[in-house]
């Protein structure tokens, strides 16, 4: 992993490297001692390069079975002393948020920070949570920074600031900060580590009692952090002297504000905040006493809009107010470029270039190529799962209950997909009301440790009769193919410990087999778990790959194709495509890049006409 490799053996100097491996950089160098993370993007390459360079570096990374997990992990350690860190996405607060609202009251000694990756416009995501509400609901102060470099280098400062004021920090980046590359400026550091040393007390007990003490600490606290942050270099404004406008910014906005600047060749007065919470009232004040017009430019909410513009009122500076309240720019989506310059234009006026047109694909493309959403990878085992599944259960209208991973790319047959877990606690809701049809819930390895073990407890206590999927491919593919508790702690061991009567394990591609199972299963009263296991087919490929092995890859004879477009339109494995020429029959026909071919046989499988076998050398 050549990145990993650069992050270890590169004491000092300059390196391309992702946003998110900048903000691992900043961490080593910081001094982290203990991280603790469940993978999520966009943060997962953060948590990769921490895990990857732990035992060169010496300090102890894991991949946790959930983010809550994760945050008490990194948090014991950070009471004891020592620096610590954990990473998620923007929904993986959620589940972190019971320890991280009473963490907050106890504070820390060790520097201790959450890095937290928003995904505007749902890249990877199944909403755009603006993380930055959360944070400051738990009364936790907020870094966000600008650019890949700042990452760095805020993450550094994060674990200073944390020490300083004895509370934890949180690091708000988004997708564009996190998987942006740069030229990044690595520094010295050092991997002397201490043994920790936890001071008891009532300090760390989240009692009522101590509870109530705690919280007027914690916001005596926080007025301390805003009176510091003027004294801090957190708050940067530059741009000419001016007072008809000034632009308030954070993040990747600022980034996308001032090439919005060149682009209509203006230059106005701007306002960078890097901690978001608590606000650098005393700079803001400052800042906009004189302004006539104040534009808000920051992506999804209008967090900093909403609070700046109270704490004016408040202060009886009344500028004219441009954002996203006045609809210069979206509550939804992220921003780009063109689109604050286009906003701006209709501020501050200014000449912006039209965009160049692209090219229309040609209609002889568009007939080659078929259309497809975002589907499953070639010889995806999940696609055989659900292939097999619509085969014998369609007949019965079934509901199914999806969950988050993989699998949600299902074309098929997924009926609901709501968060991590809630596939099953969902199915278990269906079955109290719908008592007519089959109820199934789909749940992947990994998800089944981070939040499925509690609603399939639930379910067997319920009794609910419900028929539970778990899609074992060996790996927290989606996000990274990263580790997870399947590879030693054994699924359907801990099912039966739970309580669950008839459990069945089979391969994916046994079709045979995954239609007798489904059909049994329908007939059992009570919750079933039936576990479709097999390695992922993109590990399983780059394993064969790298032991010097032959992939035996499948071919289509063009005679005997009917062009039906079983394998193509409907199974839709991306290795298939149309043929540009013809048969003898005039028809276009299937045909299989060899490249892009696994080998998993289910296409001849499926073919109603046997057109499709292996390679013959």
């Amino acid at each position: 992993m050549a990145r990993v490799e650069e992050l270890i053996a590169n004491k000092e100097g300059r390196i391309l490297c992702l946003g998110n491996e900048a903000i691992a950089r900043g961490a080593i160098e910081a001094g982290v001692q203990v991280f603790a993370a469940y993978p999520g993007t966009p943060s997962s390459e953060a948590s990769g390069a921490l895990i990857a360079t732990a035992t060169k570096l010496g300090h102890y990374a894991e991949w946790s079975t959930n983010e809550k997990v994760a945050f008490e992990t990194a948090f014991a350690a950070s009471i004891s002393g020592i620096r610590s860190m954990t990473a998620c996405k923007h929904v993986g607060v959620n589940v972190l948020a019971d320890a991280l609202f009473s963490a907050a009251y106890m504070g820390t000694t060790g520097g201790f920070v959450v890095l937290v990756a928003d995904d505007p416009h749902c890249f990877s995501s199944q909403n755009e949570q603006d993380s930055r509400w959360l944070g400051v609901t738990a009364q936790v102060p907020i870094l966000e920074p600008a650019n890949p470099q700042e990452a760095k280098e805020f993450t550094k400062l994060a674990f200073d600031i944390s020490e300083k004021f004895e509370q934890l920090i949180i690091l708000r980046t988004t997708t564009r900060i996190s998987h942006a590359r740069a030229d990044i400026q690595f520094n010295e550091f050092s991997s002397n580590f201490k043994e920790g040393k936890l001071v008891k007390g009532l300090r760390y007990k989240c009692l009522p009692a101590v509870a109530r003490a705690n919280h007027p600490k914690l916001v005596a606290k926080l007025e301390e952090i805003k009176e510091w942050i003027p004294e801090s270099g957190l708050s940067v404004v530059e741009g000419p002297t001016n007072n008809d406008y000034g632009v308030i910014t954070s993040g990747i906005s600022y980034a996308y504000l001032k090439d919005a600047l060149e682009l209509l060749d203006k230059d106005i007065p701007i306002l960078k905040l890097g901690m978001i919470a608590p606000l650098d009232e005393k700079t803001i004040l400052e800042f906009a006493k004189d302004k006539k017009n104040i534009i808000f430019m920051e992506e999804v909410d209008a967090y900093l809009e909403d609070r700046i513009c109270a704490l004016l009122l408040q202060n009886n500076i009344t500028p004219k107010i441009h954002g996203k309240c006045s609809g210069i720019t979206k509550r939804y989506h992220e921003l780009n470029s063109r689109l604050v310059a286009e906003a701006l234009q209709g501020i501050i006026g200014g000449e912006l270039l039209p965009v160049t047109e692209i090219e229309e694909i040609s209609e002889e493309t568009k007939d080659f190529i078929p259309f497809r959403p975002p589907i499953f990878c070639p010889g995806c085992q999940h696609r055989a799962a659900f292939w097999e599944l619509s085969k014998v259960v369609r007949k019965n209208n079934g509901i199914f209950a999806s969950d988050i991973g993989c699998y949600s790319l299902d074309p098929w047959v997924t009926d609901t997909i709501l968060c991590m877990g809630g596939g099953i606690s969902m199915a278990n809701g269906f079955a109290r009301v719908i008592t007519d049809k089959p109820i199934f819930a789909f749940i992947g390895d990994s998800t089944f440790f981070h939040t499925g073990m509690p609603a399939l407890a639930n379910a067997v206590y319920q009794e609910a009769n419900i028929n539970i999927l778990v899609l074992d491919n060996r790996m927290t593919a989606m996000t990274g193919f990263q580790p997870n508790p399947t590879e030693i702690i054994d699924i359907a061991d801990v099912a039966k410990s739970l309580g669950v009567e008839y459990v069945v394990e089979f391969d994916p591609y046994d079709f045979e087999k995954g239609k007798e199972t489904f059909e049994e299963a329908l007939k059992h009263k009570g919750p079933t778990v039936i576990i479709m296991r097999k390695i992922c087919a993109n590990e399983w490929w780059r394993q064969k790959r790298r032991r010097g092995e032959k992939i035996e890859v499948y071919t289509i004879d063009p005679e005997t194709c009917i062009s039906c477009g079983t394998c193509l339109v409907q199974y839709q494995c991306p290795a298939i495509h149309w043929s540009i020429d013809t048969n003898s029959k005039g028809k276009n026909y299937s045909v299989i890049d060899p490249s892009m071919c696994t080998g998993c046989s289910v296409c001849s499988q499926i073919c109603p006409v046997g057109a499709i076998s292996k390679v013959v050398d």
